[in-house]
C-alpha cells in the first residue's frame, strides 16, 4: 500500500480520516483492541481494494491467517459519513 496509513496503529478517532483519504475503496482493518464497552478503538489497515474481492483473496492466501481475530471491512462511501458501530 504504502501510504501514511499503513503498518500504523489506528486509533477509533483516526478511522473517519482514513475514512476520508481512500473514497470508493474497501478497507479491511484488523481490530487490535476493544474498549470496555465492547467497541473496537484500535485498528491495523491491512489492505485496501476497490474491488472487495481482492480483500476476500488477501485473506485466504495465507495458510497462516489466524482466524482468532476480529476483522472489519468497511466501505469508504464518498457520499456517506463514517461510523463504525
Amino acid at each position: 500500500m504504502g501510504d501514511k496509513w499503513s503498518d500504523r496503529i489506528i486509533d477509533a478517532s483516526e478511522v473517519a480520516a482514513l475514512y476520508e483519504d481512500n473514497p470508493g475503496y474497501w478497507l479491511l482493518l484488523d481490530v487490535l483492541e476493544t474498549a470496555p464497552n465492547g467497541r473496537a478503538s484500535k485498528f491495523r489497515l491491512l489492505a485496501k481494494s476497490k474491488d472487495k474481492e481482492e480483500l476476500y483473496d488477501y485473506l485466504f492466501e495465507d495458510d497462516d491467517w489466524d482466524w482468532n481475530k476480529k476483522y472489519i471491512f468497511v466501505y469508504s462511501d464518498p457520499g456517506k459519513q463514517c461510523d463504525l458501530i
